[in-house]
């Protein structure tokens, strides 16, 4: 019987208990046991090669962005042979350290998954604009809160990153008869036509732009791509919303921009660190930020399909 180690015991458990199930039958019916996370955070490339030391690890389902995949899990777990990742990010995965031991990289990139983070993030950016959180908040507390907030429909929307998310995104953006720029470095010249697109530099999107989205693929020609340099080009009435990576954004210039008001406002969904219930930006109480846990993609549709790919993607591999 073979072995995969799961790096969180939240895997396959937000839909409900017969779906964890079906889970865990899928791996047993096809010779698979299963070792789990019993922490609550994620895991370290020692946590993860201790884990090994006991189970001699076939396969290991990464659940979190924060989980280290590092050279040394490659290194000291010699029997690996797959890596799955649950979503697309593999930023925290030593893929070249992978190659060199023989190890497969997988994610669930192949699944529609993308039309639901659009979804969010059309929803952060209207909730940032039209302050629906904090009036929300007001009114439960007795309080008639009633704020001149900003338009989306007919604004002009940046978006960094062309890929299918940003295309999902355009498109949302297009009902709401929106001026759509965007920097991408493989352009769909069929998509862009097709929507009305202006292709343009990073520094006319920051200028020109009401509503900036991020939607790269986090590596070392992105990280801190906007940060005060960016901040300051961009109008003091615009928006920054990120539902992408973290480390895309230089998070102590943000935080610098949010409380100067050198932008009017940020909507976020990614974190440094993960779970962030300590971190700045949030402690800060700001009203000009809207930040929700990382669940662009926590749908009950969306994580049904990619809880099963992810574990899909190990059988099929070894």
């Amino acid at each position: 019987m073979k072995t995969v180690l799961i790096t969180s015991k939240e895997f396959g458990s937000q839909i409900d208990r017969q779906h964890r199930i079906k889970l865990e039958q899928y791996f047993t019916e096809n010779n698979w046991q299963i070792v789990w996370n019993s922490g609550g955070s994620a895991m370290s490339a020692r946590d993860i090669i201790q884990q090994d030391v006991r189970h001699r690890l076939d396969a290991i389902l990464v659940y979190s962005s924060s989980d280290e995949i590092s050279q040394e899990v490659f290194k000291h777990c010699r029997n690996l042979k797959v890596v799955s990742r649950h979503g697309v990010g593999i930023e925290n995965i030593d893929v070249m350290a992978a190659q060199q031991a023989g190890v497969e990289v997988k994610t669930t990139a192949k699944m529609p998954g993308y039309e639901t983070v659009a979804d969010l993030t059309f929803a952060l950016m209207l909730s940032l604009a039209r302050r629906v959180p904090q009036i929300d908040s007001t009114l439960r507390k007795s309080g008639w809160y009633r704020p001149v907030s900003s338009d989306v429909w007919g604004k002009t929307l940046g978006i960094f990153g062309l890929g299918r998310i940003g295309k999902a995104v355009a498109k949302r953006a297009k009902g709401f008869d929106m001026k759509i720029l965007a920097a991408t470095r493989h352009p769909d010249a069929a998509f862009v036509a097709a929507n009305g697109i202006t292709l343009c530099s990073r520094e006319e999107l920051l200028i020109a732009a009401d509503f900036v989205s991020l939607h790269c693929m986090l590596h070392q020609e992105t990280k801190h791509m906007i940060g005060a340099p960016e901040f300051a080009l961009m109008k003091p009435s615009a928006y920054l919303i990120n539902t992408a990576r973290a480390g895309l954004v230089n998070q102590g210039e943000l935080l610098t921009a949010l409380k100067s008001k050198t932008i009017a406002g940020a909507a976020i969904d990614v974190f440094e660190n993960e779970p962030a219930v300590n971190d700045p930006i949030i402690a800060e109480g700001l009203d000009n930020v809207v930040a929700t846990t990382h669940v662009g993609s926590y749908t009950v549709d969306s994580l049904r399909r990619m809880d099963f790919l992810v574990a899909e993607n190990i059988v099929e591999a070894v």
